[in-house]
């Protein structure tokens, strides 16, 4: 009889060990990254934390080259020098993103905070001077398919089955993905991996007390090159960015397919969506290498970018082309300016706008305030 008793003791103990002990062990990890990694959001995320307590004047969307291009501070000053008024601007610029998922992000902007971001003026690169001309079929992610997952709603993820021309792996990680969002150890587990190899390892054998956030404030990630940690500037990740802008650059010059849809486009549907609350559309041309831009000689690049100058007329938005004078030597891996450039390109993108475009937003704002 005792040795049952002993037996029913000793199976408690294993139900404790093996289910017990691991719930709470990913408790413990689960509130670790809740209150570390995960604390302060990013991106679309931050955006809308802004939001709730600020005025959101301008915002720039677009690939890594804006992120690269664009430091808000210096956008802000020179506006301010010209006009008297100080907007908040954010740069929403991020590597490895589509336009649908800026898209996205606007929309969950607009939709959660219409007050804070009433007039808004929104800049997007038109690379060469052509706007990108995705449309809902083609694909919603391009690799980093957890910066998606923050994004979508649940009516979302019923297009992105049913329209997006990504594979069906992707759209299985995607929605499985969304299901787990709240989560973190799964949400966050690729800031996770870069930050607590990257910071945590180092620091306790250093000695020192790690920092397990991306940043220490909300919206800091949100002010362009200072803080654009996704563009690695080491040796192989500058030779192989170089080699990628070669092949790129070789196929764009060499594309025989025209770019001249736009009805029913992803960017037609970002014009009506700042029209709800009364923004402005303005689009402007990045600093590119010699690789891409030759590609925009081409007669059939020319007349894309003849047909989109006028489609922009028609949607009543801008196009801003920067006289800005650089070479291949700025762009060290021939997609992103130099960052000692960035101020002075953003000054003259602030400059053409105020001299070029309606900016009626701001103006408005400037009386307003006053």
């Amino acid at each position: 009889m005792r040795a049952i008793t002993e037996k029913r003791k000793a199976m408690k103990w294993d139900w404790v060990l093996w289910i017990v002990l691991p719930i709470l062990v990913f408790g413990l990890v689960e509130a670790l990254v809740r209150t570390t990694t995960d604390r302060i959001p990013l991106w679309y995320g931050a955006a809308e934390r802004v939001a709730e307590r600020d005025r959101v004047d301008v915002i720039f969307v677009g690939s890594s080259r804006v992120l690269a291009a664009i430091p808000t501070e210096a956008f802000s000053e020179t506006v301010a020098l010209r006009t008297g008024y100080r907007p908040r601007t954010l740069n929403l610029g991020r590597g490895y993103t589509t336009l649908i998922e800026h898209y996205l992000g606007l929309r969950n902007l607009l939709l959660t905070h219409p007050r804070s971001v009433k007039g808004v003026t929104v800049f997007i690169e038109a690379p060469g001077g052509l706007g990108f001309a995705d449309h809902w079929h083609d694909a919603w992610v391009n690799q980093q398919y957890q910066l998606l997952v923050d994004l979508l709603r649940f009516s979302d993820v019923l297009d992105f089955w049913r329209l997006g021309g990504d594979n069906i792996w992707t759209k299985l990680r995607v929605t499985a993905r969304f299901f787990m969002r709240q989560c973190a150890l799964v949400n966050r587990r690729e800031r996770i991996r870069e930050l607590w190899l990257n910071q945590l390892i180092p620091a306790l054998l250093e000695g020192r007390t790690p920092s397990l956030a991306s940043v220490d404030e909300v919206g800091k990630d949100l002010q362009g090159p200072k803080h654009a940690t996704n563009i690695r500037s080491d040796d192989a990740a500058l030779r192989n960015a170089r080699a990628l802008a070669q092949r790129y650059g070789a196929e764009f010059e060499h594309s025989k397919v025209p770019t001249r849809v736009w009805a029913g486009s992803v960017m037609e549907d970002l014009v009506r969506l700042l029209q709800r609350v009364d923004g402005q559309l303005v689009f402007f041309v990045p600093p590119e290498s010699e690789v891409f831009r030759r590609g925009y000689r081409t007669p059939l690049h020319q007349e894309n970018m003849a047909i989109f100058a006028e489609q922009v007329r028609k949607w009543g938005a801008c196009l801003v082309k920067p006289a800005f004078k650089y070479t291949d030597e700025d762009l060290p891996d021939l997609w992103h300016l130099r960052i000692e450039l960035a101020s002075a390109f953003t000054q003259m993108v602030a400059e053409e706008w105020l001299a070029k475009c309606e900016s009626r937003n701001l103006v408005r704002t400037i009386r307003v305030s006053q």
